[in-house]
């Protein structure tokens, strides 16, 4: 699956891309130096859905990641290629974060646009999405609603979650999952709250929520002899993912 090749992905606009040299394709972004340039290609792709690689098929999980507020795409780079393989199809999805919609119509969009893959694409046998601080918000929303027969697994990674358990707001109600869905397996992957300057500076984690039936894990101080922060929390949880896959 990393592959350099630029083969159709979707049939409608398969012409456009293996032309297009500049779409993202997942094996032509640079990780190294060029990892600003390959982020930003990410990020000013159309609001929606993309798949960023071909297909194979031996793929047969769905595996998305959704970036947080105002994402520079670079921080996704590195993550999203390791945690790739031959049994996984990758795709990124990108929205506008400075729209003040609710945001239960972006959950509604993402679940629309995979409930259309998976009708497009029989061979899935499995959903993962990865959803990145406020992106970790958007994805946990999908826990409660989803009810398709396949089971979906849900990484927060760095997510203030907290802000699922505030006053509801009738016109965009939201909460924290239930954990009532069976065929759901929620992670909440926390960085260190003081290390993390995305939220050092607040009177309380707001990563620290009861989602009952999740898995808590808690970030190292350091990774790669760095401070493991909000950014470079993604980069580590690829890896601990890539790692599962040999277990």
């Amino acid at each position: 699956m990393k592959r350099l090749i630029a083969l159709c992905l979707i049939p409608l606009s398969c012409c456009a891309f293996a032309a297009d040299e500049s779409f993202p394709w997942l094996g032509s972004l640079n990780a190294g130096e060029g990892v600003k340039e390959s982020g930003s290609r990410l990020v000013e792709l159309p609001y929606g859905l993309h798949a960023i690689e071909p297909e194979e098929p031996d793929a047969d999980e769905l595996f998305i990641g959704v970036h947080g507020w105002r994402s520079e795409g670079y921080e996704w780079v590195y993550p999203l290629q390791t945690i790739n393989n031959d049994t996984r199809h990758m795709f990124f999805f990108n929205w506008d974060t400075n729209d003040r919609r609710c945001q239960l119509e972006v959950v509604e969009e993402i679940k629309a646009s995979i409930q259309n893959e998976l009708v497009d694409n029989s061979r899935y046998s499995s959903v993962s999405v990865i959803g990145h601080s406020l992106g970790g918000v958007v994805v946990a929303q999908l826990a409660d609603s989803w009810d398709a027969d396949l089971p979906l697994t849900i990484h927060t990674v760095a997510a203030p979650l907290n802000a699922l358990s505030g006053e509801v707001n009738e016109a965009c109600p939201s909460q924290l999952p239930m954990g009532k869905q069976k065929n759901v397996r929620f992670i909440q992957w926390r960085t260190r709250f003081e290390l993390d300057n995305a939220f050092n500076r607040m009177d309380q984690n707001p990563m620290v929520v009861d989602i009952p039936n999740s898995i808590v894990v808690e970030l190292p101080e350091t990774y790669r002899e760095r401070r493991l922060g909000h950014n470079w929390s993604i980069s580590y949880v690829a890896e601990q993912i890539a790692d599962s896959d040999s277990d």
